[in-house]
């Protein structure tokens, strides 16, 4: 059942722009959309920086780890999608659909060695094999502005923020199904990703990092 909640701001971030996010064990991974893009590990209490990388992101908006540590970033006006490790050497890149300079990703989740990830141009959240490159897999992202998407922590369904709706679809990631949806009001949700049972967003015009409940099934 679809619902509304109030979030509660933490800080902001010591990038001008963020737009992804990836929440770890570490602290929570941040994006950054200033060109070249930068990536921040930041601790989840006050915002501190941990660690800075440069990339060659070009308005980047995803980010995610694989299991071995190393990064990933979607690099919406590069139109791929890249690895680097933490001394921010690039290990492979690939381009992905619409395989033209018409359509970057947004938001990055990896599942079972694969690599999930938004295009909203074309409204669909695409499956990548991250080996190859190939496209496995896809469904419709809903919405008309799709951005960050996250694992839910009880169900293992997926969750997808779009940011001019202001809501997040919890979907079936196999049939894209709407099982639900969480509406957010105060900053605009970008970046999404979700850490012990709460949402994290991050607005890229205001820099405010946010956190709300996930609705339990």
């Amino acid at each position: 059942m679809a619902s509304k909640v109030d979030p509660v701001i933490h800080w902001k971030t010591p990038g001008h722009q963020p737009n992804g996010l990836q929440a770890t064990p570490e602290g929570l991974w941040v994006i950054d959309q200033i060109d070249p893009n930068k990536v921040h590990l930041l601790r989840y209490e006050d915002g501190a920086i941990v660690q800075e990388i440069q990339t060659r992101g070009h308005h980047a908006s995803g980010i995610t780890l694989d299991p071995t540590g190393n990064i990933w970033i979607a690099s919406t006006f590069g139109y791929d999608i890249f690895c680097i490790d933490r001394a921010g050497k690039e290990l492979r890149a690939f381009p992905h659909p619409p395989y033209d300079k018409t359509g970057g990703a947004h938001g990055l989740e990896w599942r079972e060695g694969r690599l999930w990830f938004n295009v909203p141009r074309l409204g669909r959240i695409f499956t990548m094999d991250p080996t190859d490159g190939r496209i496995v897999h896809s469904i419709s992202s809903h919405g008309d502005r799709p951005h960050g998407i996250a694992w839910d922590p009880y169900d293992a369904n997926l969750w997808c923020v779009d940011t001019n709706r202001r809501v997040i679809f919890k979907l079936n990631p196999w049939t894209g199904e709407i099982l639900d949806a969480v509406g957010c009001d105060g900053p605009e949700p970008h970046g999404m990703t979700i850490w012990q049972g709460k949402f994290w967003i991050c607005d890229a015009g205001s820099r405010e990092i946010c956190s709300f409940d996930v609705p339990r099934p």
